[in-house]
């Protein structure tokens, strides 16, 4: 599996870059494991889906903003490895939700980044653990925030 093929073959360009937007680091690799710090749906300095579930934002924008979230958290493992090649698994996704206090379909929010994790890696590969929680906001009024922990091929 060749994960930055697969990236190209669902037509997906991940961002030049995808820098911190504050004193840490976006991915962390210790070992044959990356951690990859909270990632909004962000482009650039600019979040392109703000805002609080249950109160503007629909659930299908919220799945949109966890997909871009997604990708940038993608690229941020490419940025601290220089390429997607040694990804073997996502094993973990934690996926936080801008909600009002009655919103509850936090895990159909979370599958907007699920759904491509299985489009990219596959029903085995794509297989992971995952956490989705609301909470009453996020950095940059963002409605969604993720952060994954990844499997690497040993080197």
């Amino acid at each position: 599996m060749n994960l930055e093929q697969r990236l190209a073959e669902c037509s997906i360009v991940l961002p030049a870059s995808a820098p911190a937007g504050a004193q840490y680091t976006p991915a962390v690799v210790f070992e044959n494991l990356a951690w990859i710090s909270g990632q909004l749906p962000r482009e650039g300095e600019r979040v392109l889906v703000a805002g609080k579930l249950g109160r503007g934002v629909s659930l299908a924008q919220a799945q949109e903003g966890a997909r871009i979230a997604l990708i940038r958290a993608l690229a941020a493992l490419r940025d601290s490895l220089g390429s997607l090649a040694r990804v073997r698994q996502i094993v973990k996704l934690t996926v936080f939700v801008n909600s009002s206090e009655d919103f509850t379909q936090h895990s159909a929010v979370a599958d907007g980044a699920s759904a491509l994790i299985f489009a990219l890696l596959g029903s085995e590969l794509g297989q992971h653990a995952r956490t989705s929680v609301g909470v009453a906001q996020l950095p940059r009024n963002a409605c969604v925030e993720l952060d994954l922990v990844v499997a690497l091929e040993h080197r």
